[in-house]
């Protein structure tokens, strides 16, 4: 028998009674009703040698950066009494998975012995569960187009043998047992430790033994060193989009209830103009989107988990938007005024749905920062100050009354400013925050983009400048005109900079790296 043959024995150690833990010796399966498997960790046992991320490569095969085991560093106390740590983490198989409560198309899967199993042939490649998981377990694989994560060695633990990782560890740093998962539930502080999110957020089922000698002020040996994360250049376009075709068809709406309707009765120049706007806006988006898949030919099976993901719900509102707003904008270009109004209210009542369906994606424990009603409050204030102004520029305002554009420009200066306000508690908050998650966010935003978020805030009080000096000079006339698209351009470049900077200035919890890591 051979090393990696050995059979799963478990041995009773040293190691402190946990509430919730089972220890039954050598025979340990099957599992008992309620049970399932998970790691443990002794820290004061490991070395840093890294032989578990390379027995876990050679065992699943994996690229080499693409670890589904990372071995990180903690470091704490005074020079000169400092102690330095290494902490190993895979899948923490929680109790409450968030990668597969979020992932769109239910490929993930729960077994009955606990093991948090994802299903290649399932996964677009969407990447969301990398940002629900506040451990950054699953890792994208550019080759094969997916996500992929650590299963325990599931076929091992299917042959009663132990993963490659626990074999692997020289100083048994790494252990593989039983818990019971309802006692877990109600007491899982043995799971948290230096380094790690709080394990509250998913009800993580690793073990972590803290030496009893650990400083107090022991963190992740990179300290706040934060480097941008990933612009998602087509989630950038995406929500930038559809929240400027929900403001662009809210408005049009709001001419027809005015009365503007009647225009459209009369020749060219209706709200034709804004309502094909909005639609073409809302298509553009939805075919930027598809570039944020890695597969996205099996895009259609983002549709599956409408029960639990936001992603899943994203999709489906924003394509009811979309053919709702085509059937808007063919009515006005047919002059077909008969049921108009209530396409463009069902219109205009699914698209805000699906921007606050946008922003419930981003609202994820994972990612403090995000997880803020600033972000639904930013997504919505886009729309207010984007979409009047293009409302306006795709109609003919002659045909307008000043008291019609004066109320939509009035929409759109208080849309920009309540984005100036959204920015003003954002800094306000970084700067109050003493986590690594809000001070690294104040360093990226206040420092390292620091040109582009002012950039970003001028742009805004520009666009806001241009639209009262448009206000009170006449409206008529190509200056009129001229003023409102400068403007628009103006406070659209801002919304770019400002969705950019969202994307990469925001700190994931993840786990503590090695020193030389990205984050």
């Amino acid at each position: 028998m051979t090393l990696l043959e050995e059979p799963i024995a478990f041995t009773p150690t040293r190691r402190r009674p946990v509430h919730g833990v089972t220890e039954r010796g050598p025979d340990l399966l099957p599992l008992q009703a309620g049970e399932q498997y998970r790691f443990s960790f002794a820290m004061d046992a490991c070395v840093g040698c890294h032989s578990c991320e390379v027995a876990c490569a050679e065992q699943n095969n994996t690229p080499v950066d693409q670890a589904w085991r990372r071995v990180g560093e903690l470091e704490g106390g005074s020079y000169p009494d400092t102690r330095r740590f290494s902490l190993s983490m895979a899948c923490n198989h929680c109790v409450e998975p968030t990668c597969l409560s979020g992932c769109p198309t239910n490929a993930y899967e729960k077994l009955p012995n606990g093991i948090v199993a994802h299903h290649a042939d399932d996964c677009i490649g969407c990447q969301y569960c990398i940002w629900n998981c506040p451990y950054e377990v699953p890792v994208f694989n550019p080759v094969r187009k997916i996500v992929s994560k650590c299963d325990l060695c599931r076929p091992r633990i299917d042959e009663g043998q132990k993963p490659a990782c626990v074999l692997a560890c020289p100083t048994s740093a790494i252990g593989i047992e039983t818990v019971d998962v309802e006692a877990w539930r109600a007491d899982h502080a043995a799971a948290d430790g230096p380094g790690l999110p709080p394990s509250a957020i998913t009800i993580s089922t690793s073990r972590i033994e803290l030496p009893a000698d650990l400083p107090p002020d022991t963190r992740p040996a990179n300290g706040r060193r934060v480097t941008p994360e990933d612009p998602h250049w087509p989630l950038v376009v995406l929500t930038l989009l559809t929240q400027l075709s929900l403001g662009t068809v809210a408005a049009t709406v709001l001419l027809e209830l005015l009365g503007a309707g009647a225009i459209s009765r009369r020749g060219a120049g209706g709200l034709a103009g804004p309502a094909v706007a909005a639609f073409a806006a809302g298509t553009v988006a939805l075919a930027a989107s598809l570039l944020h898949l890695g597969r996205p030919s099996r895009a259609l099976k983002a549709l599956r988990n409408l029960r639990t993901s936001w992603l899943s719900r994203e999709v489906a509102l924003f394509s009811v938007f979309a053919l709702l707003s085509f059937g808007y904008a063919a009515c006005w270009a047919a002059t077909v005024t008969t049921g108009t109004l209530a396409l463009g209210l069902a219109a205009t009542a699914v698209g805000v749905a699906g921007v606050y369906a946008s922003a419930r994606l981003y609202l994820v424990p994972a990612r403090p920062v995000w997880n803020s009603r600033r972000t639904p409050a930013a997504f919505f204030a886009t729309a207010a100050a984007t979409g009047p102004l293009l409302a306006l520029l795709s109609v003919d305002r002659s045909r307008l009354r000043p008291g019609w554009i004066a109320l939509l420009m009035g929409l759109a200066a208080a849309g920009t400013v309540g984005q100036l306000a959204v920015q003003a508690h954002l800094v306000t908050q970084l700067r109050r925050g003493t986590d690594r998650q809000h001070q690294g966010g104040a360093d990226l935003l206040l420092g390292w983009f620091r040109g582009l978020f002012h950039a970003r805030l001028a742009a805004a009080g520009t666009g806001l400048a241009l639209l009262l000096f448009t206000a009170a000079a006449p409206l008529g006339g190509a200056a009129a005109g001229g003023r409102l698209a400068t403007g628009l351009v103006v406070i659209a470049l801002g919304e770019l900079a400002g969705r950019y900077l969202f994307y990469v200035t925001v700190v994931p919890y993840g786990v503590a790296p090695s020193f030389f890591a990205r984050h």
